[in-house]
Formats: C-alpha cells, sequence, structure tokens
C-alpha cells in the first residue's frame, strides 16, 4: 500500500464525519478577549458564533487554529476538523416580500441586543459594552442568529446610540433606542 493510499484511508473517515454533521464552518472574528466562529447547519442555512468550549448542534467546539483556519468540533467523542470556507460572491435576487421579512427579522435582532445592552448598563453602571459581553448561554441574550450573512459584531453598542446593519444581500435596516 502507498502513502497515497494510506491517506486515503486516514482522510476519508475524517471527511465523512464532516459531512454527516452538516455543519460548515463560514467565519471568524477575533477580538482582544474572545475569538468567535461562525458555524452554519447546512439544512437551514442558520448561522450561529460561538467560542470555543461551547455546544453547537450537538457537537462541542473544542479547539480553534488560526494558522490552518480550522475548528475541531467533538461529537461523541470523535473530533472532526472544519477548514473554513472560501469566500465567494453570487448574485443574489431578492423579492421586496423576502426582503421586508429579512427587515422584520434583522429589526428584531437588533431589539434584542439593544434590550441586553441596556440590562447590561443598568446592571455594571457603564455606558458602553461590546457584543462578546451580553451574548452567550450565561449571558443578557443566549444565541444570536444572522439572518441573512449580516455581522452584528460591527455595532458600536453606546448607550442612546443608533444601530445600522447591513446585509448580505444588501438590505439596511436602523434602529434608534
Amino acid at each position: 500500500m502507498n502513502l497515497r493510499n494510506l491517506l486515503l484511508l486516514v482522510l476519508l473517515p475524517v471527511c465523512a464525519m464532516a459531512a454527516d454533521l452538516g455543519i460548515e464552518f463560514t467565519g471568524v472574528l477575533v477580538m482582544a478577549d474572545k475569538t468567535q466562529v461562525a458555524l452554519t447547519i447546512l439544512a437551514t442555512g442558520s448561522t450561529s458564533w460561538v467560542t470555543v468550549g461551547q455546544k453547537f448542534s450537538g457537537c462541542v467546539v473544542s479547539e480553534f487554529d488560526p494558522k490552518e483556519e480550522v475548528v475541531v468540533l467533538t461529537k461523541d467523542g470523535v473530533p472532526t476538523r472544519l477548514r473554513l470556507k472560501t469566500a465567494t460572491v453570487q448574485a443574489k435576487t431578492v423579492s421586496p416580500e423576502q426582503v421586508q421579512q429579512i427587515r422584520k427579522a434583522v429589526l428584531n435582532n437588533i431589539r434584542q441586543i439593544a434590550a441586553a445592552a441596556d440590562q447590561f448598563y443598568l446592571e455594571n453602571g457603564k455606558s458602553q459594552t461590546t457584543l462578546a459581553q451580553i451574548v452567550g448561554p450565561t449571558m443578557y441574550l443566549k444565541e444570536l442568529h444572522s439572518v441573512d450573512g449580516e455581522d452584528y459584531n460591527t455595532l458600536v453598542l453606546r448607550q442612546g446610540a443608533s444601530f445600522t446593519v447591513t446585509t448580505a444581500s444588501g438590505v439596511t435596516v436602523s434602529y434608534t433606542p
């Protein structure tokens, strides 16, 4: 058996396991105190930002390797390596009905962020915060799901500030608390 065949025997089960999870590694955000990875459930297209140690879709995010751009998900004690999906640009036509649905869902997310931030300000005597301080399983907002590829990490969370988010389809939503 040559080296190529041996590698195929080792790598094929790993690739099959990654496909069986139905999850893609679609983004990474490195902040001063925390790194978050974006994981997307292929069946639904829903994306969540999680940190190492958190659970996602029955798996534990056990490791992130920034040099290799790989996240390791562990399910039932079996680690699966997922490589960061490369970016592609696709033309996307959004119907007026879809735009309304996207706006409504994104506005709902922004309102939840604003409410969580307000609670943080009240409890901590602060006038600004970060998304990392208010979103997470034990935080003010348990989860935050992207609706149309928008990135809420770009929001400036300051008391009384307005919020504006633009989605991947170009839908812009603004909110003033």
